[in-house]
């Protein structure tokens, strides 16, 4: 086993809880797992019902972190969950959300 894998897995999984420990980024985790596709800013807003400033400081936490990525197109931002990486160190996790 490659320790330096291990360290980054153990960081990872360390910010996934981080992250959903705090109620407006497990809401936005949450909506795009059940959505189960990329979410303009926008829509997703109109989901979760979060000023816009604090939207934005959750989305880069999260996009930090690993667990979405953005995608621009125009003026537009579409966010997409991680799922892949969230479940190869937490399998399941995400469905009991």
């Amino acid at each position: 086993m490659d320790i330096k894998q291990s360290t980054d897995a153990t960081t990872f999984k360390q910010r996934i809880f981080f992250a959903l420990s705090e109620p407006g980024r497990y809401t936005i985790v949450r909506m795009l797992y059940h959505v189960g596709h990329e979410m303009g800013c926008n829509e997703l807003n109109q989901h979760v019902e979060i000023d816009k400033s604090t939207m934005s400081y959750h989305l880069r936490t999260l996009r930090e972190i690993g667990m979405i990525t953005t995608r621009t197109q125009g003026r537009q931002k579409f966010v997409t969950l991680s799922t892949g990486k969230i479940e190869s160190v937490f399998p399941g996790l995400l469905e009991k959300l």
